[in-house]
């Protein structure tokens, strides 16, 4: 049996695009991640806080540990650039570095946005140990219920500064030394 050009055209069978993965994002693009990131901490520890709902609780929880990541992920990847754009990047890449390097810029933070730095380190511990999942997961709900705001703190001074300093039409290469 034998397939005409049409048919198979129609059922679009043709191999899909291998996309390579990038490596290179412009600064204003990381801002926007991040603030999708740190509206979402803030509003799901909203939804979290209002209802008594079991499995919306969960997923909250959920939301908002995968939503910490990419937040701390893209922290880290502005605060880096800040400083090699500065002149002082001396080659840190942790979370601890950079959460600590934040605090050498001189923002006025918020209460909020302290405790939150602070607490964002769970990222960590959440990410890497399983072991202690519950004991992660009470320090992640009260945090939802705490210092969510203070994402959304920290997401405006980057990008205030990010601003104030014209770098938000540049480019981030995460392979760049």
């Amino acid at each position: 049996m034998k397939f005409s050009e049409e048919i198979l055209k129609q059922l679009d069978l043709e191999q899909s695009k291998v996309k390579e993965p990038v490596n290179v994002m412009r600064i204003d693009d990381m801002l926007d991640f991040m603030e999708n990131c740190a509206m979402r901490i803030q509003s799901k520890s909203w939804v979290y806080s209002k209802t008594l709902i079991a499995d919306i609780r969960l997923d909250c929880m959920d939301i908002v540990t995968a939503q910490l990541n990419d937040f701390a992920q893209v922290f880290m990847d502005l605060i880096i650039f800040m400083r090699k754009k500065e002149g002082t990047y001396r080659g840190g890449v942790s979370l601890r570095y950079c959460i600590n390097s934040f605090d050498t810029f001189g923002f006025e933070q918020t209460e909020n946005e302290k405790t939150f730095l602070k607490e964002l380190l769970l990222r960590n511990e959440i990410t890497h140990d399983y072991f202690n999942r519950e004991l992660h997961q009470q320090k992640l709900t009260w945090i939802m219920e705490n210092c969510s705001d203070g994402a959304v703190d920290v997401y405006q001074d980057i990008k205030k500064y990010c601003m104030e300093q014209n770098l938000t039409l540049l480019y981030f290469d995460k392979n760049a030394e």
